[in-house]
């Protein structure tokens, strides 16, 4: 038994107890994929997933833990978590509002947030929702100028009629792709600094 992983003991426990991975993931509150890399052995066990699975599988913590130290990652800044919000909140290039709705309910139904999850979260909702409302009130501005015939400077007008209207939606994706790529890539940095 010492000479088993921590994947290959979680593996058996759940065949004895006639589980099927699907009934794994559910009871312990976790994705079927997240069960199914556990046992694989290609994703690294964060703590809270660890727990549930002992607590369904009654396995006591230290029976996993001591004999497979070496193979346990605890995620204390939740890197992993983050860098899914980061990522989640790419949804805004098939619809720009999915870009704060995604992540806002990603972070809203997490359970074990700390303050750096909470800060970058705050982060992704305050850029989506500035961009939002800056593009919001350029399109309104364009509709109302269509529609009223409201009355421009010439500067506009010919901004207007050209091409460099485009500008605008433009930057806008462009800044948060920025943003978003950036803050991933610090996130992974600081994981191979803490290694």
């Amino acid at each position: 038994m010492e000479n088993k992983t921590v994947n290959q003991l979680i593996k058996q426990a759940r065949k004895l107890r006639g589980l099927t991975q699907q009934d794994l993931a559910n009871q312990a509150g976790l994705s079927l994929r997240t069960v199914q890399r556990i046992e694989k052995g290609t994703e690294e066990i964060s703590g809270f997933s660890l727990r549930q699975i002992s607590q369904i599988l009654e396995i006591p913590l230290e029976q996993l833990i001591m004999p497979n130290v070496n193979q346990i990652s605890i995620d204390n800044n939740q890197s992993g978590s983050i860098k899914a919000l980061y990522l989640a909140s790419l949804t805004f290039l098939v619809n720009p509002l999915l870009g704060l709705l995604v992540p806002a309910i990603m972070g809203y139904t997490k359970q074990n947030k700390d303050a750096q999850y909470s800060k970058h979260l705050k982060k992704i909702i305050i850029i989506h929702a500035t961009g939002l409302l800056l593009l919001g009130a350029f399109i309104s501005y364009l509709l109302a100028a269509k529609f009223f015939h409201i009355r421009q400077p010439l500067y506009l007008n010919y901004i207007f009629k050209s091409w460099f209207f485009l500008l605008i939606p433009v930057c806008y994706y462009g800044v948060i792709i920025i943003f978003t790529v950036i803050n991933y890539f610090r996130i992974k940095g600081s994981d191979a600094s803490q290694d």
